[in-house]
Formats: structure tokens, C-alpha cells, sequence
């Protein structure tokens, strides 16, 4: 993970004219720079998923651009990109070559992912586990991502495992694009700003 804070002028990512398949209302124009950490909130359907959706490739705009201009990287509910057989370590090991066992082993232990469960196969890790590996392997990567983006993350975990991804997210000296409906995990992360679908349409708000 990026150990200095991204300068303040650094544009992380912005989109223009932007139109999604799924939510009806039109979003401002947004730019996002430095560090910033920002709340999408709003009704489920009202296009949230399909926002990060298009930030990171997966799903094509119907019309205008939208661009992430720093290494990134995506954390969802259903936690894309870990293999169900491979254990924790090897996910690791896939993400960061470069990186000792050791060290690979010391991140997932400082996430609550002992030695012996970092050696079973994910299927068989509860859901809190799987997202802590994930979230290790997210941090573990070369080059280190600079954006999070965050869809619901803390869906489907134990309390313990949502202790320790506020913690991580707290430390964490990138940018965030976090969508939530819990209150509490989004005060924990010390957000910037929010951007809220209202009955009026999108609101852009600075904290």
C-alpha cells in the first residue's frame, strides 16, 4: 500500500457526462484528487454498483467517459478475483512474486488469518476470512493501488472482520470510493465527501 499520502493536485480519477445502464438520474461531473475518501450512498438500483462497475472496466457507459488515472484496485461483496481453490498464501504469492513468504504470511496474520488457516483453500475460509485475504492481496500487490474502490465491503462479516477492515482502511493512505448502508463502518473511515442520490437527483457534498 502507498506508505506517503497521494499529493493533494494528483487526479485520481474523474468522469464527464456520464450515463449508466442501470439508475436513471444523471451524475455530476466529478473529479476525485489525492486522498480524498468519498461515500457513494443512495437506494439499491439507484446505480451505485453500476458507478464503480464502470470506474474499473467491467461495464460499459451508455454514454460519456469515466477514468481511474492511478493503479487501482476493486473489493466487492462477492470478492472477484479469488480463487476458491487456491489457499490464502498462494493468493498472495500470485499478487506480490516479488514479496517473501514471510511477509506474505506476517500480513495475513495481522489481519486475523492464522498460519494454518492461511493454507486452506478460500472455499473453505468463512466469509470475514475471505475478505481479509482479499484485502491482504489488495494491499500486498505491485504496484500498490492508490484508489480503493469499495462496493459494500462489509456485507456478510462478522464484527471482528469488520473491526479489522476499518482499521486497515483507516491506515490506508490512498484514495477511497466506498459504498455502504451502514452509518457506523462509513463514520470509522473518516470520509471527505459524499455523493448521495436524492428524489432531485445527485448530490455532491464536501464533509
Amino acid at each position: 500500500a502507498p506508505t506517503e499520502p497521494l499529493p493533494s493536485g494528483r487526479r485520481v480519477l474523474y468522469w464527464r457526462d456520464l450515463r449508466l445502464p442501470f439508475g436513471n438520474a444523471p451524475l455530476p461531473d466529478f473529479e476525485l484528487f489525492g486522498s480524498r475518501r468519498v461515500a457513494v450512498l443512495g437506494p439499491n438500483g439507484c446505480g451505485k454498483s453500476s458507478l464503480l462497475a464502470a470506474l474499473a472496466g467491467r461495464l460499459a457507459p451508455l454514454a460519456g467517459e469515466c477514468r481511474v488515472e492511478v493503479p487501482w484496485a476493486m473489493l466487492d461483496q462477492h470478492l472477484h478475483g479469488l480463487d476458491a481453490q487456491a489457499s490464502a498464501l498462494e493468493h498472495l504469492q500470485r499478487l506480490a512474486p516479488g514479496s517473501a513468504e514471510s511477509l506474505l504470511r506476517t500480513r495475513l496474520v495481522h489481519l486475523g488469518v492464522d498460519a494454518e488457516a492461511a493454507l486452506l483453500p478460500c472455499s473453505r475460509l468463512s466469509g470475514g476470512q475471505r475478505l481479509k485475504v482479499a484485502l491482504a492481496g489488495v494491499l500486498a500487490s505491485d504496484p500498490p493501488p492508490q484508489l480503493l474502490l469499495l462496493d459494500e465491503p462489509d456485507n456478510h462479516i462478522d464484527l471482528d472482520s469488520r473491526l479489522a477492515l476499518e482499521h486497515v482502511l483507516r491506515a490506508y493512505r490512498g484514495a477511497l470510493l466506498v459504498i455502504s448502508h451502514d452509518a457506523a463502518f462509513l463514520d470509522a473511515l473518516a470520509l471527505t465527501e459524499r455523493l448521495q442520490w436524492t428524489a432531485s437527483g445527485w448530490q455532491h457534498e464536501v464533509l
